[in-house]
Parts: C-alpha cells; sequence; structure tokens
C-alpha cells in the first residue's frame, strides 16, 4: 500500500472516544434509521434453496486461524486538509452501525461517514446479492480512507456454489465463508482503505446467538490472521449478569431500551453504543497519524 501525497500513516489499533458538534441530529438520524431498516423484517427470510440446508442446526465449534503467526498491523492513511471518508459496509446491523457512527463522528467536514450498507445480504448468500462484486462496484464510485464492516444477521443459513450446498457450520462452508472475508478485506485494502471488522452483539434467542458468536470468533480469528482491528459487540450489549436483555444500563439513573423488538437489531440508543468503541478505535488511529 503506498502513502498518498503529504499523508501521513499509522498502524491502526484502539484507544479512546471523544464528541463533537455535528450537521444530523440525533432525532433526524433515528427517523432516517426506520426509514432504512424498513427491510428489517425480512432479514431473515431469503429462500432456502431445496435441500441446502439441515433439518436441525448442526454443531458448531470456533475455527482456528490457518496462518502460524499474525501479520504487520495495516497502514491508516492520512491527508492533510482533506475529510476523512468512512464507509460502512454490511447488512441491516451495518445500517444501524452507519447511523451510529453518523453521530459519533459528527466533527463538521473532519469526518464523512457513508453508507455502503445493504440488509438482508450477507457472506453466505452470493446466489442472491453477491457482496464482492457490489463492493467493487461501489469502491469504483467513491474513494474511501477506512472501512467499517458489520454484518452476519442473514449467514446462519447454507452456502449455495453451483448445484452444491454447504450446510452452515461445515468445514466446507467455513472455509468458503472464510475465503470470502479474505476477499472482501484484500478488496477493500486494494482501494487504499484501512478496515475495521466489527463482531456481532448478543442475541435474544439462545440458537441463533451461539451461531451469531460462532460466526464472530470466525470475524475475529480471520481479522487476527489479516492484520486487521476486531471490534467486538458481545460484552457491551449484555447486562451486569452477562445476560441478553433489551434494557441495559447508560450511567442512567434507570436502563434504557437498547434492543429492537426482533431481539437481533438494535434502537438508536443501542447503536450508538456498538458505534462507541468503533469510534474510539477510529479516533485513536488518526490522532496518532497526525
Amino acid at each position: 500500500m503506498t502513502n498518498r501525497p503529504g499523508g501521513n500513516t499509522v498502524n491502526t489499533g484502539s484507544a479512546r472516544r471523544r464528541r463533537g458538534s455535528g450537521s444530523l441530529s440525533l432525532v433526524a438520524l433515528g427517523v432516517l434509521l426506520a426509514a432504512i431498516m424498513g427491510a428489517g423484517a425480512v432479514v431473515l427470510a431469503w429462500p432456502q434453496p431445496n435441500g441446502a440446508g439441515p433439518a436441525t442446526a448442526p454443531a458448531v465449534a470456533a475455527p482456528q486461524p490457518n496462518v502460524a503467526a499474525a501479520p504487520p498491523a495495516q497502514e491508516l492513511h492520512v491527508t492533510a486538509g482533506q475529510p476523512i471518508v468512512i464507509g460502512v459496509f454490511g447488512d441491516s446491523l451495518g445500517d444501524g452501525l452507519w447511523a451510529g457512527l453518523n453521530h459519533e463522528l459528527r466533527d463538521g467536514p473532519a469526518y464523512h461517514v457513508v453508507r455502503f450498507s445493504r440488509p438482508a445480504t450477507g457472506l453466505a448468500r452470493y446466489d442472491y446479492v453477491d457482496v464482492q462484486a457490489q463492493t467493487a462496484a461501489q469502491l469504483a464510485r467513491r474513494r474511501i480512507d477506512i472501512a467499517v464492516v458489520m454484518l452476519g444477521a442473514n449467514d446462519e443459513q447454507a452456502i449455495l456454489q453451483g448445484r452444491q450446498a454447504y450446510a452452515f457450520a461445515s468445514a466446507d462452508w467455513q472455509a468458503i465463508y472464510q475465503r470470502r472475508i479474505d476477499d472482501l478485506v484484500s478488496l477493500l485494502r486494494q482501494r487504499g482503505a484501512a478496515v475495521y471488522w466489527v463482531g456481532l452483539p448478543k442475541m435474544r434467542r439462545a440458537s441463533y446467538d451461539r451461531k451469531a458468536q460462532l460466526l464472530s470468533s470466525i470475524y475475529q480469528a480471520r481479522a487476527r490472521a489479516l492484520g486487521v482491528p476486531f471490534i467486538p459487540t458481545a460484552p457491551v450489549t449484555v447486562d451486569e449478569r452477562g445476560e441478553y436483555n433489551d434494557h441495559l444500563s447508560d450511567g442512567g439513573a434507570r436502563p434504557r431500551l437498547m434492543r429492537a423488538k426482533d431481539g437481533i437489531h438494535m434502537t438508536m440508543l443501542g447503536y450508538l453504543r456498538i458505534a462507541a468503541p468503533v469510534s474510539s478505535a477510529i479516533r485513536a488511529d488518526i490522532a496518532r497519524a497526525g
């Protein structure tokens, strides 16, 4: 990766949180998010191909990284005098994270947070929407400095390749899924973006949560192998007992509603909660870049 003229580079990492003034209010973001996520009810409604999935959920185990050692951390490129363009990629959870980051990074012209996410998509069903091709087309139209990826709400199902279906969490499924993660990260980096990968939140339904956390373990393992910062959200979406709860404390007198009715998505307050550690990591890396 090469520096842009006049730019500084820094290895990416994580650190503190800061706020600023912005052009979109929290209320406006909430209304916009609600409009975008009007299709949220179909998040898990992709049709399964005949014979594509097992009748019962398979036993799942966290995959192991397939590299001997992690590579050096990626570099973030900052050019003086230019706004930092942050693209948010993913599914409907990515939509929510975009809204949260747009509010967290509301520092006037210093940051420009762009929505590239698309509800009801993911890495499992490229027969439905090829996320790799979609992302390539998006990047051809818009330069970005940072890519934030949050997806997986739709990926707890079989992968269909040609006439072959691979059951969720099977060895072949994991091999294909990990390769798609690697390919997406490679594409984003080829276009000059530093990548941040965000894990899935705690889910209400236990069987769904087990699959979601398996996916998060895959994301974390691949991020480590690729030198990409991984930011978990499960720790900030549980209560003081470490359990799922629709209402979580934010330091006020009483817990506040953080989760949507489906037990998968967040309210606007919930998306601000998961955006906070992401914005902190980005701010810290940019500060080190000068």
